[in-house]
């Protein structure tokens, strides 16, 4: 008796199976908080290149005629002397190894007030020189351009002044005034420089610009946020034109389509230059590859289309009519319209219904897809299948099956995603920002789940630089 009402149980609950809904609901996903991978992070080189003719036309404007002068004899302890200082050509910048020189070509006009015997008497002497100046700037953490210029005198003419009964060697006599004179120069070069090449300024105006996404395709909606985390600065380098100073944009770089992303994160106060020997480029772009749920689904619903899926072995035939997936925290759902029945056992069954398994989202580098792994029965419909129809629970060739038309080809997503960056790196951005840069290997990361999507993360190899143009 109790075995017949046993059996009696197990036949109620097939058909109660059998007549469920063959509806698709999205289940309800358990309580889960998404953890996006942590992102890339890039060097960026930031050439900012200081033009020589640029800065010797700013400081042949700055530094006019008179230089310097001093017209009272009792000044500088009594020293008996006026100078005045003048502009006798244009300042000529040339840059060396390591340094940045500047040869001021001057005219000086003196008077000098001598005292022979009680009487004095003023003697006035034009004499032309030529100072080289030489400096090695220097960048410090708060971004300010320090120079230490020194003046070396180069006398035109034989500075001697002749009285009759004596010379007077101005160099010995008047050379630590003049030299003091050149050193003033000296400060006013090393202030005037900075207000030329404000490196805080120039950077702080584009850096701001970095802080909104750049679009890069408007067809496709596609856009590249910049967000850098650290500066860092190698020693100035100089060629015959420009003064290079070379930056490095320690930065998270993304690419997104689709939409115009914020950029909410970007730090808006430069941080201190951290001082290095080189800077290593290389790029780890953001790239996202994204397979919406709708994608996929539109795939399966392509391969279901007016031609179910069947599985036949000896214990089994069954026909797969249609199929979804859904989020399930960081798992997949795979729900599957099903019917078929059983060849042996106590009872022949048929079964038809939902149900449903969860599965997780694997790369595939081989075949470039995106496959669905350790695929299995979600709990709820294990208990029910474990009573009702035991056999596809255990069946590893039903689950190899489902698996086998779980594959998602993601190439073209990655062909695309490469030509989109190599097409992003070598275009102009913004007024005065060039990017540069090739992109060698693209491979997806980290895969992950959001509630609408899987998404891979991209992982990149190349070069990336950032040119400052206009200084």
């Amino acid at each position: 008796m109790k075995d017949l009402i046993f059996i009696g149980l197990i036949i109620l609950l097939v058909i109660n199976w059998q007549c469920k809904t063959t509806k698709i609901e999205p289940p309800k996903p358990p309580n889960f908080s998404l953890v996006e991978p942590p992102k890339l992070t890039s060097m960026i080189g930031f050439p900012i290149n200081i033009n020589i003719e640029g800065l010797s036309k700013s400081l042949n404007k700055k530094f006019t005629t008179q230089l310097y002068k001093d017209s009272n004899f009792n000044d500088n302890s009594g020293d008996n002397l006026k100078i005045e200082v003048l502009k006798k050509g244009d300042f000529v910048l040339n840059t060396a190894a390591n340094s940045l020189n500047i040869s001021a070509p001057l005219h000086i006009d003196l008077v000098y007030l001598l005292n022979v015997f009680g009487n004095t008497k003023e003697i006035s002497k034009g004499l032309n020189l030529t100072v080289n100046f030489s400096t090695s700037p220097l960048v410090d953490r708060d971004w300010n351009l320090l120079l230490n210029s020194k003046g070396k005198i180069i006398w035109d003419d034989l500075p001697v002044i002749d009285l009759g009964i004596t010379k007077i060697d101005l160099p010995s006599v008047f050379g630590s005034l003049i030299q003091s004179v050149v050193n003033k120069m000296a400060v006013k070069i090393d202030k005037e420089v900075p207000k030329y090449v404000n490196i805080k300024k120039m950077v702080s105006d584009e850096w701001m610009k970095l802080s909104n996404p750049i679009l890069l395709d408007s067809a496709n909606k596609a856009w590249m946020v910049v967000n850098p985390k650290n500066v860092f600065i190698t020693p100035i380098q100089y060629n015959p034109k420009n003064m290079q100073i070379k930056l490095g944009l320690s930065s998270i770089v993304e690419f997104i389509s689709g939409y115009k992303p914020t950029n909410d994160s970007f730090s808006k106060i430069i941080p201190p230059l951290r001082q290095v020997s080189n800077i290593q480029e290389n790029v780890k772009l953001n790239l996202g590859a994204t397979l919406t749920f709708e994608q996929i689904n539109e795939s399966i619903k392509q391969q279901f289309l007016n031609k179910p899926f069947e599985l036949e072995s000896f214990d089994y035939k069954i026909k797969i009519n249609d199929a979804k997936v859904f989020n399930y925290g960081n798992k997949l759902m795979i729900a599957l319209d099903l019917d078929g029945k059983v060849r042996k056992g106590m009872v022949g069954k048929n079964i038809r219904g939902v149900v449903y398994a969860t599965g997780v989202p694997i790369y595939n580098a081989k075949s470039k897809t995106i496959e669905i792994k350790q695929f299995d029965f979600e709990l709820k419909t294990r208990d029910i299948l474990l009573k009702a129809a035991s056999w596809l629970v255990k069946s590893k060739s039903f689950k190899e099956n489902i698996e086998s038309k779980l594959i998602f080809p993601i190439e073209d997503k990655l062909t695309q995603a490469r030509l989109t960056a190599n097409d992003a790196v070598n275009k102009k951005m913004l007024d005065n920002l060039d990017i540069k840069g090739f992109v060698k290997n693209i491979e997806p990361g980290n895969i992950y789940i959001t509630p609408s999507a899987i998404k891979i993360n991209i992982i990149t190899d190349g070069n990336l630089e950032i040119n400052l143009n206009g200084f």
